[in-house]
């Protein structure tokens, strides 16, 4: 005989599960969960921003390095018609002044933007122009072979394009490129990198601010508002786990006796009458009484006799 007893249906003991998880701990996962999207979003919107910045800064630099470059060309060009053919280092020396002249009167872009000339001297980056940092009114010449004057070094290879890259002081710059091919020299538009990335930092760190401060204020305002219905969840949850306990189950096939019906066969493999077996395994109480067939059986018996 299958399940003479049922154990609690399926949706009763799912109720079970998610009740006697305990609701603040639910809470706390909420909130944290709140938290962790809310500050993703904001450090994604402002990541994508930055790229924004960082490509927008690249386009402008390389047109100002072409565009001084191509004008440096200009300059050079008009200098060697007005200079004998032979008097090369006269028309340089003509065009570099002039070059001066013109960078004396601008002291750069940004809080760290500047222009850098260079030439090849051998082994050696010589800077033409004054810096706007470090070596002031002397500039340093680096070796072609070090790590420092990335930008630079690529110029006077005869490359254009932009990098993200060491300057002559060593700091991280991202910087445009051009070769002035009528000079053999190479021209450098960069700002540092910091000083882009700054506003960015400031601006993450008051998002993830502003994200905390919000979701605290959230989390506070949600707990007050389901408060009552937690209360409720916790004395429905200690309703239910008394009534479980409460509950013990007959499962699987019960052997039973199928000419006197009164005897079961329980687990050692004994007959056992069925009031023993129901006292072992549920908390029911039985009682005699009488079904309706039973009752006319009996009637029936006592007329006859009679």
């Amino acid at each position: 005989m299958e399940d003479i007893a049922q154990s609690s249906p399926p949706e009763l003991q799912d109720s079970e599960t998610i009740l006697l998880k305990k609701p603040e701990e639910r809470l706390r996962l909420l909130v944290i969960i709140m938290g962790f999207v809310a500050m993703a979003v904001a450090c994604f919107s402002i990541f994508i921003l930055y790229e924004t910045a960082i490509e927008e800064e690249r386009l402008r630099l390389v047109d100002t390095a072409q565009s001084q470059a191509r004008l440096i060309e200009s300059v050079a060009r008009f200098d060697r018609q007005h200079y004998p053919s032979n008097s090369f280092a006269t028309a340089f020396e003509a065009t570099l002044s002039q070059v001066r002249e013109a960078h004396e009167q601008f002291q750069g872009f940004g809080k760290t933007g500047e222009f850098t000339l260079a030439k090849r001297d051998e082994d050696q980056i010589v800077f033409l122009l004054n810096h706007r940092h470090f070596d002031l009114n002397d500039p340093k010449p680096v070796h072609f072979r070090a790590t420092e004057a990335e930008p630079m070094r690529r110029a006077l290879r005869g490359e254009s394009g932009t990098v993200i890259g060491e300057d002559y002081r060593g700091k991280m710059v991202l910087a445009a490129y051009e070769p002035v091919s009528e000079l053999n020299l190479g021209i450098v538009a960069k700002i540092d990198l910091k000083e882009i990335q700054r506003p960015f930092i400031q601006a993450g760190a008051w998002a993830i601010i502003a994200t905390l401060l919000l979701v605290a204020i959230g989390s506070w305002l949600f707990q007050r508002v389901t408060e009552p219905v937690v209360r409720q969840l916790e004395t429905r949850n200690r309703e239910l786990n008394d009534a479980l306990s409460t509950i013990k189950t007959i499962t699987g096939i019960v052997p039973l006796c199928a000419w006197c019906s009164k005897k079961i066969k329980d687990e050692s493999g004994d007959w056992v009458k069925l009031t023993t077996y129901f006292d072992g395994h549920t908390d029911a109480k039985l009682s005699h009484g009488m079904c309706p067939e039973c009752a006319e059986k009996l009637k029936g018996s006592i007329s006859e006799k009679q």
